[in-house]
């Protein structure tokens, strides 16, 4: 049992779930779980866990390409010589013993200092003698062990009046959730993937700035590439520049500075046009805010590992005002009229 304990919000949302991240030469085991998921999760009901998201992380992840994005997760300070660097040592020492892994989060608790501590089962911990599927069910037996052990303390603590404090609640499934929401494992499972490709590893928190076209740039992280449309980029500059918050019910009071950023971010001046988006943008009927805010989120953490993403990430507090904790003199934003 590996535990993992961060001050960001890694894993919450994601206190059962399983991650399967598929290796190069389990041809056999990958096929064996992409065609038996139903089954897999009847058998994980029937011994008690009732509740797990299942997300695979497919070995397209072994391409070029995502080879330096799941590196560039651990290390973002890492110049283009570099990375190729870390690149070629990872083909040439790694790559060849890939096999698959499958990760399950067996418990997931926050302390009173805000610290996510998770207990991750790793199907690596067992011995692999050639019987991919007895490794896989006696890796759920484990699994459901945990389980077992989990709800028996929880029901526990219930029972003797003690505090629960902390304990996640966990997200609707992925197959059932709206496609506008991501789910918090798809990123750990790329954090532990990017853990096992390299040890480089850089806690620098980058400025972020913004030029006069108002194109992002993390000027400490070379190779990160920030892109956002018009309508979410506006958003979030309105929150950069309101380090003390903005409660989101109350977003018309910033309608007058919300256009004359979007009209800045988007070029465009017909107002009719204008208004047409920002009303898009604060509809009661519909849930646009929090569907922006949900797409910022992403944009960061598809590209940095949770401690350094949450630096970026609009969040609130008990006040229920969205603020980005990155400090004012980092933030570089072009004066807008």
């Amino acid at each position: 049992m590996r535990r993992y304990t961060e001050k960001s919000n890694a894993f919450e949302g994601t206190e059962l779930s399983f991650i399967f991240i598929e290796g190069e030469r389990d041809y056999f085991l990958n096929r064996y779980v992409r065609g038996h998921l139903k089954k897999i999760k009847q058998h994980l009901i029937d011994h008690g866990i009732r509740n797990a998201g299942f997300h695979i992380i497919s070995s397209s992840f072994w391409g070029t390409y995502s080879i330096k994005n799941l590196i560039l997760r651990r290390c973002p300070t890492l110049d283009k010589k570099g990375l190729n660097e870390v690149i070629k040592r990872f083909k040439s020492e790694y790559k060849k013993n890939t096999q698959s892994r499958l990760l399950y989060i067996a418990d997931v608790t926050l302390s009173p200092e805000n610290e996510y501590t998770a207990d991750i089962l790793c199907e690596d911990d067992f011995e692999r003698d050639g019987d991919c599927i007895g490794t896989l069910y006696s890796f759920f037996d484990h699994a459901v062990r945990c389980n077992i052990q989990r709800e028996s303390a929880l029901n526990e603590q219930l029972l003797k009046g003690l505090p629960t404090f902390g304990k996640i609640k966990y997200r609707i499934p992925s197959e059932e959730r709206p496609k506008s929401e991501w789910d918090n494992s798809e990123f750990l499972g790329c954090d532990l993937l990017a853990e096992g490709i390299t040890s480089t590893k850089s806690d620098e928190v980058s400025p972020i700035r913004f030029d006069n076209k108002f194109n992002i740039s993390l000027p400490l992280y070379p190779q990160i590439k920030i892109k956002l449309d018009p309508l979410p980029k506006s958003l979030y500059i309105l929150i950069l520049q309101h380090p003390e918050g903005i409660v989101l019910k109350e977003i018309q009071e910033y309608a007058n500075e919300l256009r004359s950023i979007y009209c800045a971010v988007s070029g465009r001046k017909n107002p009719t046009v204008v208004n047409r988006m920002l009303k898009a943008l604060t509809d009661p009927t519909d849930n646009p805010l929090h569907k922006n805010l949900s797409i910022i989120r992403h944009c960061f953490m598809s590209k940095l590992r949770f401690d350094l993403a949450q630096n970026y990430i609009p969040g609130h507090s008990r006040s229920k005002a969205h603020n980005i904790p990155l400090d004012c003199e980092l933030v570089e934003i072009p004066e807008i009229a």
